[in-house]
């Protein structure tokens, strides 16, 4: 099949969305002051960013980074491996370590690209990799050449102990092995079971934990300092990666741990560190400042959690579907893509900003509206959420009521439900 014909079912699909009115991606947001955004010359509510405490628009941040640009310029003008390497970086990864709680860390241009170049470069054909089968495609990716990878059951201690006890028990395994998860996983915004995972490690003392803790590095723990740190396993969690591109308001990535030797090899084998353009001074201040903010103020990581409880304890009473969890990202499950479209398209309508989120993001006919909260939103903000919310959720049946009664109809009936005046789900995907 030609490149052209591969790439007509996506163009397709995007092209009958656009036409109908919903397609919900790739807004072009032409101004920002964090908790309401413009677009098109609409201002709206902001409830789907991941600057979970609100730092990207903090003054401090940005006229840190700022005077950084002035100091060093706009660009690295190499990699870190050549001319591109700073003080500022070291400084970083210095002050990351201590804030993770491991010995070392090495900085990446972003988060994927920490996943893609240390997990890329760690493995051979020998070791054998579990992973959580809910985890980030950024993990999958940098897993894409490791022959011995296998899932385990999403945030399942004992699935993970079987997968591990079959392959070590085979008679010429001689390997490494990994287990890696999320911290905060991205769309469900469960939370891992670390205690769990970490408690493998009697059984297994040989094996390696590496924790993706973009979602969670800023949220849980003391003073927003992780996962493992929420859990009281940073011990037994060898190695702690995070970006900044999410509480810690800039761009870039890093991976800790207290195997320094093996941070050393990732230093200079990484080709996706080795290869790339070194972090901008300008990206890597803000974060430093960040670290200077999350240190000094805990009671904005608090405001993030107070928030977070109210959104959650709302989402319940008006009877939505949400996971429990105390992350701030609150997913509400919706059905079919094409009413997550409608959904979305309706929220931007009424003048607030959430995206939906569809298969193979999420499970076929899980399709959901991924809220997110930040500690800088106004309560008067997330009443008007709460109320647009309310009406919404009666009107597209999306109660918890309300789907028991479409999953009953659906099975009495045989037929899948329609909206009206909208293109089937098949037509679309």
């Amino acid at each position: 099949m030609k490149l052209h014909e591969r790439c007509q079912k996506v163009s397709g699909i995007t092209r009958n969305l656009r036409a109908a009115g919903i397609y919900p991606y790739f807004r072009p947001i032409s101004r920002s002051w964090g908790t309401e955004v413009e677009v098109a010359g609409k201002r709206l509510v902001m409830i789907g960013s991941n600057d979970y405490l609100g730092l990207a628009h903090d003054p401090r941040v940005k006229e840190a980074a700022a005077q950084a640009i002035y100091r060093m310029g706009s660009g690295p003008g190499g990699s870190r491996f050549l001319s591109g390497n700073m003080v500022l970086h070291q400084d970083l990864e210095e002050r990351l370590a201590a804030f993770v709680g491991k010995k070392r860390a090495v900085l990446h241009v972003t988060g994927f690209s920490t996943n893609l170049g240390a997990l890329g470069c760690l493995l051979t054909p020998s070791d054998y990799v579990l992973c959580d089968r809910e985890n980030h495609a950024s993990i999958f990716a940098g897993l894409g050449g490791t022959k011995k990878m296998g899932t385990f059951a999403h945030n399942d201690a004992a699935s993970a102990e079987r997968k591990i006890t079959s392959e070590m028990g085979k008679p010429d395994f001689d390997g490494q092995v990994l287990l890696v998860t999320e911290g905060i996983f991205s769309m469900s915004g469960d939370l891992a079971v670390m205690g769990d995972l970490a408690g493998l490690k009697n059984r297994f003392p040989d094996m390696l934990i590496y924790l993706d803790d973009a979602h969670g590095l800023g949220v849980l723990g003391e003073n927003g300092r992780g996962t493992a740190n929420h859990f009281g396993v940073t011990e037994q969690t060898d190695f702690i990666m995070g970006t900044f591109s999410k509480a810690f308001a800039s761009i870039g990535g890093f991976i800790a741990s207290d195997h320094v030797d093996v941070l050393e090899y990732i230093q200079h084998q990484s080709r996706t560190q080795i290869f790339s353009a070194a972090l901008p001074a300008a990206s890597a201040t803000a974060a430093l400042t960040c670290i200077d903010i999350l240190e000094a103020e805990p009671e904005r990581v608090e405001r993030l959690r107070a928030i977070t409880a109210r959104m959650r304890k709302a989402y319940r009473e008006m009877g939505l579907r949400i996971t429990e969890s105390l992350s701030p990202i609150i997913p509400i499950t919706i059905g079919s893509d094409e009413k997550a479209f409608m959904f979305a398209q309706e929220l931007f309508d009424r003048g607030i900003f959430a995206l939906p989120a569809i298969y193979p993001a999420v499970p076929r006919g899980q399709a959901l509206i991924r809220t997110a909260c930040m500690s800088t939103q106004e309560d008067r903000q997330l009443d008007f959420v709460l109320e647009v919310m309310g009406e919404m959720a009666r009107k597209y049946r999306i109660r918890e009521q309300d789907q028991d009664e479409v999953t009953a109809e659906v099975a009495e009936s045989g037929n899948a439900p329609t909206i009206a005046g909208a293109r089937s789900n098949q037509s679309l995907l």
